[in-house]
């Protein structure tokens, strides 16, 4: 006659506990990771050349020695050098991180 035998428990090690919590958070921050770069790039789409229209603009050449920090001192000394920097980026999405002199560039209009 054969003895029945309770089903086998699974217990975890602390180690094992340690590494089940990494691997969901992994997965969590993956996940997490996917859908804002979904949404994110959703919206850098959803951002047309209409969106730069609303912004008046004036093209400058830009000249030996000028970078984004200095063209954006200089048209808006008032203003956030930043946020100057960035509204010539968003006018410009061709344009790198450093200005070639003699490049055409849109910049905003600052009242």
């Amino acid at each position: 006659m054969k003895m029945a035998t309770s089903p086998a428990t699974l217990t975890l090690t602390k180690r094992g506990r340690t590494v089940l919590m990494v691997s969901a958070l992994i997965v969590a921050t993956s996940s997490f990771a996917a859908t804002f770069s979904a949404f994110n790039g959703a919206a850098a789409s959803t951002t047309s050349a209409a969106d730069n229209s609303a912004v008046a603009a004036e093209e400058i050449i830009v000249q030996p020695g000028e970078s984004y920090w200095s063209i954006a001192r200089a048209i808006a000394p008032g203003r956030s050098t930043q946020d100057v920097i960035d509204q010539i980026h968003e006018l410009n999405p061709f344009a790198g991180a450093t200005l070639q002199a003699g490049t055409k560039i849109l910049v905003p209009l600052v009242k």
